[in-house]
């Protein structure tokens, strides 16, 4: 691979966020959230697709059932791997730092970009609150891995379904 194809640390970082959004069967270059990413990257979809799928093979939850992923994943993917694994808060910070600077100049910005996080009521609220940080990256993530169904009871209405962390929030 040349230099100019290599993939910068920005562009792994929204790959990666990605790769914890979308359901592994749903990593093609048809997507409609891999096109748009792929537009924002200076990537084709093909090329992101590939890299999520390249990205699959590192995953034990992929390969431990029987599916492969790709087995092109490189020496960055491999690092990142296993900084996501050694250090989920950070990484998710990180990777959601890289996936709001790639929106900034976009009309993508002030966009959901999970279909169940968008409200449709019309309706003007005031809301102060303390909320955890990253916890809609951490419940897509889990949802993402259980196929959008809890993983107990096989309830699939996604506004019922709560991600829990292991470890409490102090």
């Amino acid at each position: 691979m040349s230099a100019s194809n290599a993939w910068t640390r920005q562009q792994l970082l929204v790959a990666f966020w990605l790769y914890c959004q979308i359901p592994f069967g749903k990593m093609h270059s048809r997507n409609p959230q891999i096109i748009k990413f792929a537009e924002l990257l200076g990537r084709t979809p093909s090329a992101l697709a590939m890299k999520l799928t390249n990205i699959a093979s590192l995953d034990p939850q992929i390969t431990s059932t029987g599916r492969k992923g790709l087995a092109g994943a490189s020496n960055p993917d491999k690092s990142m791997w296993k900084g996501m694994q050694s250090d989920w808060n950070a990484f998710e910070q990180s990777s959601g730092e890289a996936v709001e600077d790639v929106l900034k100049d976009s009309s993508l910005y002030a966009m959901p970009l999970a279909l169940d996080e968008m409200d449709y009521t019309g309706e003007n609220r005031i809301v102060q609150c303390t909320a955890r940080r990253g916890q809609d990256f951490f419940r897509n993530a889990v949802l993402t891995a259980y196929d959008f169904k809890c993983c107990i009871s096989g309830l699939s209405v996604q506004k019922l379904l709560v991600a829990s962390h292991i470890v409490p929030w102090v």
